[in-house]
């Protein structure tokens, strides 16, 4: 597995940016937290500093400055463990005492470098305050060493939680940008075995479900409809061969029985005919192919009338109860009380559709057949029912009656090129209309239901 197309898949892409934008947003959320955490340290030590400073008001105030110079010698006791400074000043500037004397800093709290006694090349950070109490001023404040050494903590902490955190997304991403990467080159395989011919290679999926998966499963469907095109191609192709053979051999002996009529001085008109009706048989069978081709292709008129389903119903019934009395037979027309039965659609193809069908149960009905056209405007959408008392077409063939130049045993005998129904089929497909075959007890119920308009 090329480990450049891993690295440059969307999976990982994806994760690397993920993980740019949590850096950036854990170091704001660590300046944040770092600045918090001083705030909360320096208002801590001014905490602690207020006690130490309001209890030398309380001296001024009970002794004045006689009092503040007295304590001044003992100001070493009041600096405790926790490294707090103190030092008082007279109001010349002078140092009365205290734990160092240093230039005294403006009002309000203030980080001041402090020279080290023991270590003189690395001062210490004071956090102090300097207050004015009488004639005398205080400096209060603690050592900040605490407190770096908390925030040094803070900080290494957030970087090893950070970098922890970027590798495993890291990880995580280049993981699963290669699950998927694995994924799509067995797709690709399988997909050159399946342009190479093999039609029963599928695209594997897992049950992860991932959106590689539902595409893969996505396209096994296309590939199942695309193996069953192929398929019905080939035996298509073999069944043109074989129905056009016999009219091309009839038409071929035809113009051979014409040119010895000739050559005997006779008229060929009979033998003509014959080969003019053999012509035009291929010829019929050539624009039902065109036609169903146009109509699964969507070449056809659009879709955009409002087709009374039950006057197209009516003017075909009529067209063809002369055709079923020409056979001693009968068809009869039932329609809703209302009689208005609209379907989204092209009149044409919906005629073709309902004329085939009756011929077919016209063409295959013996002496008495029954036929009954019925138009009914269900809840759930228009319906066409076309039902016959004739021979029906048995449950095995039924699966396939709607194939290409499929006829049964039954209707070898009768005239026909096994591509009527195929019609029927494609023109109800292309209404988004659903097709049943159910028997009828005697004879076939053809049932078409259509969408709701």
């Amino acid at each position: 597995m090329d480990r450049g197309n891993i690295l440059s898949g969307g999976a990982f892409r994806v994760t690397v940016y993920a993980t740019l934008t949590l850096l950036i947003v854990f170091m704001l959320t660590g300046i944040l937290g770092y600045r918090f955490l001083q705030r909360a340290q320096f208002e801590h030590a001014q905490d602690r500093g207020a006690p130490v400073i309001e209890s030398f008001r309380k001296i001024h105030a009970e002794g004045g400055d006689q009092a503040i110079a007295a304590t001044a010698k003992t100001i070493s006791d009041w600096v405790g463990p926790t490294s707090r400074l103190l030092s008082i000043y007279s109001s010349s500037g002078e140092s009365l005492g205290g734990t160092f004397a240093i230039q005294l800093p403006p009002q309000g709290w203030h980080v001041r470098s402090i020279a080290n006694a023991t270590d003189p090349t690395h001062p210490r950070e004071y956090y102090l305050t300097s207050v004015k109490i009488g004639s005398y001023t205080f400096v209060v404040g603690e050592d900040l060493a605490p407190l770096r050494r908390i925030e040094a903590i803070f900080v290494r902490t957030l970087m090893v939680i950070g970098a922890f955190l970027s590798l495993s997304f890291v990880a995580l991403g280049y993981l699963t940008s290669k699950g998927i990467q694995s994924k799509l080159e067995q797709m690709g395989d399988a997909l050159q075995r399946f342009a190479a011919g093999a039609m029963a290679v599928r695209l594997p999926t897992s049950r992860s479900n991932d959106q590689v998966d539902r595409v893969a499963r996505s396209m096994n469907a296309q590939l199942d409809r695309l193996s069953r095109l192929m398929a019905e191609t080939k035996t298509n192709a073999a069944s043109i061969a074989h129905d056009l053979k016999r009219p091309l051999g009839r038409a071929t002996l035809g113009v051979e029985r014409a040119l010895d009529a000739t050559e005997k001085g006779e008229l060929p008109q009979e033998a003509l005919e014959d080969v003019l009706a053999e012509l035009s048989n291929l010829n019929a069978i050539f624009e039902a192919i065109l036609r169903i081709s146009r109509i699964d292709a969507g070449h056809e008129a659009k879709l955009r009338d409002d087709v009374d389903l039950a006057t197209l119903a009516e003017d075909l019934a009529e067209t063809y109860q002369v055709v079923a009395e020409e056979s001693d037979q009968s068809l009869t027309l039932s329609l809703p009380d209302h009689r208005q039965v609209p379907v989204r659609g092209d009149a044409g193809m919906l005629a073709q559709m309902l004329a085939n069908l009756l011929q077919n149960a016209v063409n295959h009905g013996a002496s008495g057949n029954r036929i009954e056209i019925r138009v009914d405007d269900a809840a759930s959408g228009p319906v066409l029912e076309i039902s016959d008392t004739g021979p029906g077409i048995p449950e095995a063939d039924r699966a396939r009656i709607f194939d290409a130049f499929y006829r049964a045993e039954a209707a070898r005998s009768t005239p026909g090129n096994g591509l009527g129904l195929t019609l029927v089929k494609s023109v109800a497909d292309r209404h988004g209309a659903r097709i049943r075959l159910a028997d009828n007890a005697p004879g076939l119920r053809v049932c078409i239901r259509f969408p709701k308009p």
